[in-house]
């Protein structure tokens, strides 16, 4: 991994997606989540190499890209993990996993997200504000939409670290689905980040930008797009199953993994779910069987 410096104490490390830190006197470290389990190594590798030792991750949301090497920090430097206070119920348990991913079996989401069960030292509460942690004020901004209690957080260097509730770059120029659990609320956060005072922001995945205003733009028009396509499969009435299809057809996701087909399923059932609330889409019940219309 790359360590590259944002501005003033804040960099990041660039991985398969941007994890940012605060530099701390003493050769100490704050990130800001800490990347797939795999990355362990060459995350740890490249700390040490930057003599830096990670005092705690103030991790964004509970996914495995994010917190992946959440306790594997906290094994090999005692390292304390902050969560959010929902995301930190979800990663209490599989069944609390299970109640909000129940696209997968128990046994499929033991063995995918299983690494990520288990205690943090501190949780940031419901409220937007300054929360100190290892020493460090970090402004948090509470963004629900892609997960139930996703954050994202603005260092004291000004730096907006906007974790997976925007993309950028051609992470979002070739984006195919949305991958937000509850569309709606996804599109409130962004508009929020719009008003978010930063110098420049980071995005997981994947770039850096003082364009906050144009970002949203951006990933405000690919959900359009994206839903609009949605809605072009359904001019008569079809089931669930069928408009996956469909789209899957649409987009070229014809995948055979089975774990990647249940997420699949899950986020067009999302954006369906949307279309429906913004009364763009109606659900008409055959036989106990639901389908989906554009209106």
């Amino acid at each position: 991994m790359e360590l590259r410096q944002i501005k003033g104490d804040t960099w990041c490390l660039v991985g398969a997606e941007l994890i940012p830190l605060v530099r701390l006197p003493g050769g100490k470290c704050v990130l800001l989540d800490s990347g797939h389990a795999f990355e362990g190594e060459a995350l740890t590798a490249a700390l040490e190499g930057a003599g830096l030792t990670p005092l705690g991750v103030f991790c964004s949301h509970a996914h495995r890209d994010h917190a992946g090497n959440n306790s594997y920090l906290r094994k090999r430097y005692g390292a304390r993990i902050c969560l959010p206070l929902g995301e930190a119920a979800l990663s209490a348990s599989l069944i609390m996993y299970k109640a909000v991913y129940n696209a997968f079996t128990p046994r499929s989401l033991e063995a995918r997200n299983g690494h990520l069960l288990g205690p943090v030292d501190e949780t940031v509460g419901v409220r937007d504000g300054i929360m100190e942690f290892c020493s460090v004020p970090f402004q948090v901004v509470h963004t629900p939409g892609h997960t139930p209690d996703h954050i994202c957080t603005v260092t004291p260097d000004g730096v907006l670290y906007t974790a997976d509730a925007l993309m950028a770059g051609q992470v979002l120029e070739s984006a195919k689905l949305p991958y937000h659990a509850l569309h709606e609320e996804a599109r409130q956060s962004m508009e929020k980040l719009r008003r978010t005072p930063c110098e420049v922001c980071v995005v997981a995945h994947q770039g850096v930008t003082e364009d906050l205003p144009g970002l949203v733009d951006a990933n405000v028009a690919a959900l359009d797009r994206l839903c609009e396509d949605l809605l072009s499969l359904a001019p008569e009435p079809v089931s669930m199953d069928q408009l996956c299809l469909a789209y899957y057809r649409k987009k070229q996701l014809l995948t055979t993994h089975v774990e990647k087909a249940a997420l699949y399923a899950r986020n067009i059932d999302a954006m369906a779910e949307y279309l429906v609330d913004m009364g763009r889409m109606d659900i008409v019940i055959r036989e106990g069987v639901r389908y989906f219309v554009r209106i």
